[in-house]
């Protein structure tokens, strides 16, 4: 995002972004001011309740559509650089915008409980998908009827089509919840499951 980056405190981001669109206590009741600030259906802004109130979490909440060169954050305008709205993981990871010495992860939640979840995650980002209550109930009869897990890795990649956001955090994988129900595979082993 440019000039906009974590530990910036709020004065900062106001003159960088001008004022929020909207805003929240960003689910501290005892916030002094609002600590979530959102710039339109693109950006989510969130601050350390402490003084000086610096940046903890920045996130994209959706991808511009797809053909869309750019797309405005508040008052800074964005490449999509070739991300568009639908792209499934396996999309993401075959672009070459990861780091060669950058760790890169697929996060599986096995967690049937709650709505499956697929991410991933590097040193510096975390991007998430979900799906909806259709792909859930496939997504749940194949496991009931016993896929392999190659198959089951390549229907969670096609009916994750809930994108969730792009994190920047200190932590990326301090995000996943439940934290201890996710299986990490590498970019490789993802790719290889989920094929052409």
């Amino acid at each position: 995002m440019g000039p906009l980056k974590l530990g910036i405190n709020m004065m900062g981001v106001s003159k960088l972004l001008g004022p929020p669109t909207w805003w929240m206590e960003g689910g501290r009741d005892d916030a002094q001011v609002p600590l979530l600030w959102g710039y339109g259906r693109y950006l989510e802004v969130l601050f350390n309740p402490a003084q000086p109130y610096e940046v903890v979490s920045i996130k994209l909440t959706a991808l511009p559509p797809s053909g869309a060169s750019h797309f405005r954050a508040g008052k800074i305008d964005v490449s999509a650089d070739g991300f568009a709205d639908g792209m499934c993981l396996s999309d993401f990871l075959r672009r070459p915008i990861w780091e060669l010495d950058e760790h890169v992860s697929v996060g599986v939640c096995q967690s049937i409980d709650i709505n499956p979840v697929i991410d991933i995650c590097s040193t510096k980002v975390r991007v998430v998908w979900c799906m909806s209550t259709g792909g859930e109930d496939v997504f749940e009869k194949q496991v009931e009827a016993g896929a392999s897990g190659a198959a089951l890795t390549r229907s969670r990649d096609v009916l994750s089509d809930g994108f969730f956001g792009i994190y920047s955090t200190a932590y990326p994988r301090g995000g996943r919840f439940p934290s201890d129900d996710f299986t990490d595979l590498s970019r490789d082993e993802y790719l290889e499951a989920v094929g052409d």
